[in-house]
């Protein structure tokens, strides 16, 4: 007998419940996608191709803009921390001082 759609639809809706709530054992061990950050340098952020002012600057976030960041690094050439924006195409950064200080950064980008 087939189990109706209704019933597998809500047992997944309730499964990523606890799993946004932290209360099963993978979600732990999953970072998430990303993370919002919102812009606080009243003069903006601008975004970038790469992680370096000296690369093709695309635009300027306004202060108060939220921005999906997926990653930082601080493998630069200035050795400063930069944001990769989740899911941007073609892939931009920004520079993590136009955003409030975190105590654990986004996860890193280049590992190893």
């Amino acid at each position: 007998m087939a189990t109706p759609r209704s019933v597998l639809t809500k047992t997944a809706v309730f499964t990523a419940a606890l799993a946004i709530a932290g209360l099963t054992s993978t979600s732990a061990q999953a970072a998430p996608a990303y993370v919002n950050l919102t812009v606080l340098d009243i003069h903006g952020a601008p975004i970038y191709a790469k992680p370096t002012s000296s690369s093709k600057r695309y635009h300027v976030d306004k202060y108060e803009t939220v921005e999906r960041i997926q990653c930082s690094t601080i493998k630069t050439p200035s050795g400063a921390r930069w944001f990769r924006i989740y899911d941007s195409q073609p892939t931009a950064w920004v520079w993590s001082g136009h955003f409030m200080s975190l105590a654990h950064p986004p996860k890193e980008c280049f590992p190893g």
